[in-house]
């Protein structure tokens, strides 16, 4: 339901896993948002979040139904290894978002990159999809949002400050990672990865 017009947002990665019973039993609308394996494993390794795999192999039924061809990976994975840890988490994340969109193609999926060169087109896209109105006030508020004139990194202190160059920030993760992470992230993820970035998008 909508108060006044407006719609709760739900925002959180491991909800992939729950799509399908978002949108059959809430009846929410779908929108997957993928980003650069790449990048995600260097805002991890920035922001120095590790990843305890537990929290998902204590889950019998989310094992079974998603992730169990990755409990070997998941058990092995040293607690210190963030650039393995992102790796992994972002392969199981979007294997399971690409067989999701495969059954129910009516979900939305944009990835970040796309957004963050040319916000305007594609959040218009993405309201229309979603049956919203694209508003002047709306573009506005994406286009301060996502301005040349935004810091190109978020601070630490400021984890959830949304303002950014989007353009500047595409790039942050060539600069972060080593060549030989980015290999290993490219190695661990490229299964999947391929089926939303090409080999020139590395």
């Amino acid at each position: 339901g909508s108060m006044h017009g407006q719609r709760a947002l739900l925002k959180d990665p491991f909800a992939v896993f729950s799509a399908v019973w978002f949108a059959q039993t809430l009846n929410c609308e779908i929108v997957f948002t993928i980003r650069h394996p790449a990048a995600f494993a260097s805002s991890l390794k920035r922001l120095n979040w590790h990843f305890d795999f537990r929290d998902l192999l204590n889950q019998p039924m989310l094992m079974r139904d998603h992730l169990e061809a990755d409990r070997a990976d998941m058990g092995s994975i040293q607690a210190d290894d963030m650039i393995g840890q992102s790796a992994l988490l972002w392969r199981m994340i979007y294997r399971s978002v690409h067989s999701t969109i495969g059954l129910f193609p009516r979900f939305n999926i944009v990835r970040h990159e796309d957004l963050s060169l040319d916000p305007v087109t594609g959040y218009k896209s993405l309201y229309e999809s979603l049956g919203l109105t694209f508003t002047e006030k709306v573009e506005d508020i994406i286009l301060n949002s996502s301005s040349s004139e935004n810091p190109r990194e978020r601070s630490q202190k400021r984890v959830h400050s949304v303002k950014l160059d989007s353009r500047a920030n595409l790039a942050n993760w060539k600069k972060r990672l080593t060549s030989e992470e980015i290999a290993r992230i490219r190695k661990m993820t490229e299964s999947v990865s391929h089926l939303f970035y090409s080999d020139n998008e590395w």
